[in-house]
């Protein structure tokens, strides 16, 4: 799946709002498993792409702090970190039947770093013309 090609948010039997997903490269099957009395939680490849997005966005997000928003090169970090999160939070609500409200706080959570990833983005360009 190519950045910008819309997808369905599944859930409750019926086509959610439209979406788009980056690429992010990862698998997008077997993304959730059944946990005792019958929750879903993420698999354990999920949890840690998740996981290691979120570290990755901390760091960019402390050395943004510390340089200030004119700093070009923290605005690119910024902006992948951001990309990595909204990947990792795709990559779970693509590969599971949970209820529409779960996939729309999910989708909505991917949409956030989206933007901030595009706003990061156009933070860098502006800052280097």
């Amino acid at each position: 799946m190519s950045r910008g090609e819309p997808a369905r948010v599944r859930g409750a039997g019926r086509e959610g709002p439209r979406a788009t997903r980056p690429v992010s490269g990862l698998p997008h099957h077997g993304a959730l498993v059944s946990g005792s009395a019958g929750e879903v939680m993420a698999s354990e490849t999920c949890t840690r792409v998740w996981e290691a997005a979120y570290r990755q966005y901390g760091r960019a997000w402390e050395w943004s702090a510390r340089c200030g928003k004119g700093d070009p090169a923290a605005s690119r970090e910024m902006a992948a970190a951001s990309w990595a999160v909204a990947a990792a939070w795709r990559q779970i609500a693509s590969a599971t039947t949970l209820p529409w409200w779960a996939l729309a706080a999910i989708e909505s959570a991917a949409g956030a770093f989206e933007s901030q990833a595009r706003d990061y983005e156009t933070r860098d360009t502006s800052e280097g013309t």
